[in-house]
């Protein structure tokens, strides 16, 4: 007799994220640092908003703009 295994076209081989993950944190895409988004990151004041910096490496991870 044989037998078949079906897999989803969209399975991946990567595990999920952590239960303890938050949907707000942020991550740095140059250093990998992750921490919510009200956690270290630096923030800058700028002509256009507030950009958030890494406190590790300060690459510049997201803009915001000014409400």
């Amino acid at each position: 007799m044989t037998s078949t295994k079906s897999v989803s076209a969209n399975a991946t081989a990567t595990a999920p994220p952590p239960e303890s993950r938050q949907k707000t944190s942020l991550f740095c895409p140059s250093c990998g640092h992750e921490s919510p988004v009200t956690g270290d990151w630096e923030l800058e004041q700028t002509d256009e908003g507030q950009a958030y910096r890494c406190p590790w490496c300060h690459t510049v991870i997201s803009s915001r703009p000014e409400n």
